[in-house]
Formats: C-alpha cells, structure tokens, sequence
C-alpha cells in the first residue's frame, strides 16, 4: 500500500468510527462497529478517488489539477490493513487485493506454523469468480487465465480502467490523453475496492507473529517459507530490542555485465533469465530487521549473483523482476 494512501486509510477508518460509535471510546467500539467502519473507509476512500478524477475528466479543469486528480485513478493499488485490540487479543484483517497477511504460531512441538489470514483476492481464486460471474452473469471471456479482462486482482483501489463507463473513459482519453479502453467493456464496474475481513484470536504465549506484505514477497515465497525464516530470526534476535532501520546504501546494487544472466527470444531480442521461487539452501539471517531478512531471502538470500542481479534493474523495469 502506497503511504499517501496508508495515511488517507488511517483518517477514514477513525473517521467512520466516530460515526458509528459518537459515543464511545475507540478501545471500547465493538467488533461488528471496526468491521463496518473498515469496510466503510475502504469504500468511502475509493468512491472519493474516482468521483474526484471523474470530475477532473469531465468539468472545466486546468490541465495542471486534471492530471493530478486523475493519476489517482488512472492507477491502482491494493491494501492490507491489520488492527490489533490488546484486551481481547483480537487480530482484524482486512484485504483488497493480492497482498496478504499470515500469522506464525509454534505448534505443540515447538515448530513454527503458517496460517493465511487473508486470501489472495485474483482471478485464480474460487470465491471471487463465482461473485464476478453472479454479478456479471453474461460475460462469458470476462475471466480468462485467471485474470479479469486482463487485470490478475479482483478487488483494487483505482483503475479506472475497469470500474468506469465507457462514455467516461472516451471523455478522458479524448481531453487528457488517458489510457486505452479495455475491451470487451461491457458491465463496468468489474473491481471493488470493498475489503474482505478476518478476526484471529493472537495467542501472545505461543509467540505469535503476523507478516503482511504484497504479491511481490509472495511470488517468491510460500507463507510456510516466509514463517520458518522469520522463525530463524528470532532464534538469533530479540523482536522486543529496537532496532534501526537498515542501511540501504551497503547493499550491492550492481553487478558485472557478463554476471547478468540473460537469453534470447526465438526472436533474437534479449530477456531477463526467469528466477525461481525461494530457494531454501540459499536462505541466510544475514539481518538485524526482520522485514529486511524476509526481502534478502525472497530476493536470492546467501546467493549474491541473484541478489544483485534482481536489484540492478531501476523502475519501471524493475517491476518485472522484483
């Protein structure tokens, strides 16, 4: 999730709230009233995002402020947000999107245990075909290859792209150059930005940890692999010790041009070497921050040829490879 959007998440959420609980303080709001006001901020968030860009693409607007209220839309993002109630040991999830969230608990035997709290929200899973077909009985290529007229998520903040009506998007792509019409449109809105939610006993006494990251920690790692290794760091790390933030600046960046691994098309044009999946042989605790630990491993981990390589690319490329 994007910070500007964190913070504008954080706003509506304490703002819904207050609406549906004036009277109370936020430790004492009941679940059912966190779970509306969650929901209620996911989709008062996205409903702004998208009425201010309509407007901009419609009304009298200077280029300047069009383009600046229309990025928002014109993109998209997921969201994953967790809200924790000490008293009652509560965990709230919620989900819009591929992002997810996944607790680590020991087991009897003192092994660490992966439990998703979330489900990746893409055309791949069940639950959300079986509600785009409900809602969109009569498109039958609306779900090809696991994706949705080409998008892999089913639940987005922005992407007008696949929320807006025809007639709207021609107005934007006519007056501000906006992005092509994805075809075939016929039913629009196909994305919501409308969370799905999960509440988790925490057991503290166990040891409990939760992980929240986005699709790209997970194209690279199973949650199972993502637990043991934070299970690997606490063996050599205390989690209550503050640690700082870590220095980007020591972490090679480039590589030699003949360590890139690379090959040709059939059409003679170079592409970037596919890189597997997580290896567990290369897993290292290398780190004093957790996350950073989690980063190093799904990005090659003791294997510096790989590291290197998956952090030389600059964007946009990068977001192909990392």
């Amino acid at each position: 999730m994007p910070v500007t959007l964190y913070a504008y998440m954080v706003k509506y959420i304490v703002r819904e709230l207050a609406v549906l609980s004036p009277s109370r303080a936020v430790s004492d709001v009941v679940p059912e009233d966190v779970d509306q006001a969650i929901r209620n901020a996911f989709l008062s968030l996205d409903r702004d995002i998208m009425d201010t860009a309509a407007k901009a693409a419609l009304g009298p607007t200077f280029l300047n402020d069009a383009m600046s209220q229309l990025s928002p839309a014109y993109s998209g993002s997921c969201a994953l947000v967790s809200y924790y109630h000490s008293d009652s040991q509560q965990l709230k999830v919620a989900c819009t999107g591929d992002s997810r969230a996944v607790l680590g608990r020991r087991n009897a035997a003192g092994e660490w245990e992966a439990t998703a709290l979330s489900k990746d929200q893409t055309g791949k899973n069940e639950e959300e075909v079986a509600r785009l077909k409900a809602e969109h009985p009569n498109e039958t290529g609306m779900i090809e290859d696991g994706r949705v007229l080409g998008m892999a998520v089913t639940r987005a903040f922005g992407d007008s792209r696949w929320k807006w009506s025809r007639e709207l998007q021609q107005q934007a792509k006519k007056r501000f150059f906006g992005p092509s019409i994805i075809e075939p449109l016929l039913t629009p809105p196909y994305l919501t930005a409308e969370p799905v939610i999960t509440t988790t006993k925490i057991e503290p006494e166990k040891g409990d940890f939760v992980i929240m990251a986005s699709d790209g920690l997970w194209d690279n790692l199973t949650s199972e692999q993502a637990v043991d290794l934070v299970g690997r760091w606490l063996k050599t790390h205390d989690p209550v010790t503050e640690v700082k933030p870590p220095n980007l600046a020591q972490v090679p960046t480039a590589m030699a041009e003949q360590q890139i691994s690379t090959r040709q098309n059939p059409n003679g044009k170079i592409a970037y070497a596919e890189i597997p999946p997580g290896d567990e042989n290369d897993f290292v605790v290398a780190d004093e921050n957790a996350a950073t630990h989690l980063v190093r491993n799904a990005l090659g981990g003791g294997n510096e040829d790989i590291l290197c390589g998956l952090l030389t690319p600059m964007p946009p490329l990068s977001r192909k490879v990392r």
